[in-house]
């Protein structure tokens, strides 16, 4: 399947204060995400990428990185579920390493959003494992939005802990519309503005070939 580009507005006390694209590409039972916030202005300056592997069927993670850039500073961040072994790892470099009993269906933040989007919307609230704490759904109605994609209805949900909202359009593909949560007493949101596809999810620097040539990806709107 093509890989869907959903690109989003920052506003922070009304004004934009950066960017945040998701990317999803479905391929059998696992989903690739990719999730690239830049931020400017208020908030500081920096870029933040996170990767995961969510497994679509048993509903958990498989795998996690998050790296942040801000002042030529760079800090990484990743997580392994080792079902095979029972343990769930991890590192934020070599002298900093954990590890926890894999005993609970873990989900990492990008494997949160991604299973919001297929929630039976008016049951009872959803309750999310993951590492540090765990995060409940409840779902608050229907309400009317205008989007990018013109007027929309969605269904939104409250998180906790935050609380930060999530609205998700109500008709297929169910992308997030918006996404609001407190920052230093204020409002932060993430307005959708535009969704395209590519035809490959990018190269990370890691896998990128040694001749350092990129490889291109044809993009289209829908």
């Amino acid at each position: 399947m093509p890989v869907e580009v959903c690109s989003y507005r920052l506003t922070f006390r009304g004004a934009p204060v950066g960017t945040h694209v998701l990317r999803t590409e479905q391929k059998g039972q696992t989903a690739h995400l990719e999730g690239r916030l830049m931020l400017q202005g208020s908030l500081g300056q920096s870029t933040t990428t996170q990767t995961s592997r969510f497994h679509r069927g048993r509903r958990l993670s498989l795998g996690f990185q998050e790296s942040t850039e801000r002042r030529g500073e760079k800090r990484s961040y990743e997580v392994v579920f080792d079902a095979g072994q029972g343990i769930v790892k991890a590192s934020r470099g070599q002298g900093d390493q954990a590890s926890v009993p894999y005993i609970r269906p873990y989900r990492d933040p990008l494997g949160l959003l991604f299973e919001l989007r297929g929630l039976e919307p008016g049951g009872e609230p959803a309750h999310f494992p993951m590492l540090g704490k765990d995060v409940t759904a409840i779902h608050l109605g229907t309400t009317e939005l205008d989007t990018a994609l013109g007027r929309r209805a969605a269904h939104a949900y409250k998180l906790h802990p935050g609380p930060a909202y999530v609205y998700i359009d109500v008709e297929e593909p169910n992308v997030i519309l918006q996404m609001s949560q407190r920052v230093e007493g204020q409002v932060l949101e993430a307005l959708l503005v535009k969704v395209a596809q590519e035809d490959e999810m990018p190269v990370r620097e890691a896998e990128r070939p040694r001749s350092g040539r990129r490889r291109r990806r044809r993009r289209r709107r829908r």
